[in-house]
Parts: C-alpha cells; structure tokens; sequence
C-alpha cells in the first residue's frame, strides 16, 4: 500500500509566520491556489481514499485536491495537528518554538502536547490505519499538518537521535511511503 501525505495550503498564519496549532484557520488565496496547483499534479495519480484533519485548512485542501477524484473523504481526529498551547498564535521563529520542534529534546508545552506525546498519537493513527486499510487499498492520501508530516517522517524512517536536524515542511508538500 502507498500512502501520500499532504500538509494542507498556506493559511494567514502561515504568511505571518504565526503558529497555527489547533487554531482553526482558513486557507488564504495563496493556499487555495496552491492547492489547486497540488490537484493539478495529482489529477492523473491513482488514490482510493482521502483521510483529512478536521480543521478546515485541511479539509478545504482536501476538498480541491479531490475535485475531478470523487474519492470518499473521512474526517479523522488522528490527522489533526498538534496541540501547542501558549505557542499558538505565536511567531514562530522564536527560540523557544524552534525548541519545541525536537524530539530529543521533548520541551513540555504549557496547555499543550510535548514532541513525544504528539508523535506517539501520529504512530497509533498511523499503525490503526495500516492495519485497517493495507490490503483494502492501494493508495491512501492524508492531508494533516506539519507536526504530523514530521511524526509521520519519523514513523517510517526512524525517530531522531542528537544532534536533531528539524525539517520545515512546506505547504501542499506531499511525502509517500511504501507499506
């Protein structure tokens, strides 16, 4: 089974460089023409299913990928982002929320999920997904965020070890991996 994983368009927050987190924020112009750059590329790649976070830049995301697919969208709270309490709203480039990205360093995150506890839930989706859909499908496409584009990455390739190199996923970046 192949799996694709998409991070939703650029949002307002996204331009300001502002954390998002569970915020629920729309795709600005820019993300929904991204997106729909993204539909373009995808138009002739074969998917049977589209799994989407609840927030609605991912489900928009979704939605204009899907246009000309028609494939069955399931909302599933596994996909959605981190939760990055006091961070949210926030710039981020700040040190701290640079800080809070690795995992071997796990920063607790005041009314918010730390690294590991955030990528433990990615793994369970991800294992709870595998088993339900491997061998039912052949291509499965997720659109999610960029804490769980690198929870994801860990997921199939091996968490982190010191020293921590921390990827900054862009907006409608697809990764795809083989199970």
């Amino acid at each position: 089974m192949k799996i694709l994983i998409v991070r939703h368009g650029k949002t307002v927050w996204n331009a300001e460089k502002r954390a998002a987190g569970l915020a629920d924020i729309e795709l600005n112009e820019k993300g929904i023409e991204q997106a729909k750059e993204l539909r373009d590329k995808l138009k002739d790649v074969h998917f049977d299913l589209i799994i989407t976070s609840p927030l609605k830049r991912a489900i928009k995301t979704a939605n204009i990928i899907n246009e000309g697919h028609n494939k069955e969208i399931v909302i599933d709270e596994g996909t959605t982002e981190r939760n990055l309490g006091i961070y949210e709203g926030q710039p981020n480039e700040n040190e701290i929320f640079n800080e809070i990205r690795y995992y071997t360093k796990n920063v607790p995150v005041e009314g918010g999920e730390d690294c590991k506890t955030y990528t433990k839930k990615v793994f369970d989706f991800l294992e709870k997904t595998i088993n339900l859909y491997k061998g039912k499908v052949d291509t499965l496409l997720i659109v999610s965020h960029g804490f769980f584009l690198r929870s994801a990455d860990w997921y199939f390739n091996g968490l982190p070890t010191e020293p921590e190199t921390v990827v900054r996923f862009k907006n409608c970046q697809v990764d795809e991996y083989e199970v």
